[in-house]
C-alpha cells in the first residue's frame, strides 16, 4: 500500500509538471492558440506579459530586482503567461525602457516564477 502510494503521488508530479511546461511556454509570434481540451482552454483565457508597444525586448528576471540575473527576453509578438494574476508587485526599484519603477509582473517561465519589469512589459 505504501509503495502504491508514493507511485502515484510521483505520477501526479510528473503530471503536474508536464502541465507546467505546456503551459509556460511562449507563443510564437502570429501563433493562433488551438483549443484542444480543459489545459488549453485554460492558457488560451489566461492572462499574458509581452513587451511594450515600441521596445525590443523585455528582460525576464529571476527575482523583482533590476539586479537580478536574466534568465529570458521577450520580444515583440511573443508572451508569457502571468502567475497569480496579472497585476503587478512591488519590488526592487529599476530604470529601464525610458521609465523608473519599482513594479514588476509576475509570470510562469519554464515552470518557475520570473519576473518582468513594469517599465518594458504589459498585460494583454
Amino acid at each position: 500500500m505504501k509503495k502504491s502510494m508514493h507511485r502515484l503521488a510521483l505520477a501526479g508530479a510528473v503530471v503536474a509538471q508536464a502541465l507546467v511546461l505546456a503551459l509556460g511556454a511562449p507563443v510564437p509570434a502570429g501563433a493562433e492558440p488551438v483549443a484542444e481540451g480543459p489545459a488549453h482552454a485554460t492558457a488560451s483565457a489566461a492572462a499574458r506579459v509581452t513587451v511594450k508597444p515600441g521596445w525590443e525586448l523585455a528582460r525576464i528576471r529571476a527575482y523583482a530586482r533590476g539586479d537580478s540575473s536574466i534568465e529570458g527576453e521577450i520580444k515583440p509578438g511573443e508572451s508569457w503567461p502571468c502567475s497569480g494574476g496579472c497585476g503587478t508587485v512591488a519590488g526592487g526599484h529599476v530604470t529601464a525602457c525610458g521609465t523608473s519603477s519599482n513594479q514588476w509582473y509576475a509570470i510562469s517561465h519554464y515552470g518557475s516564477v520570473r519576473y518582468v519589469s513594469a517599465t518594458c512589459g504589459t498585460s494583454i
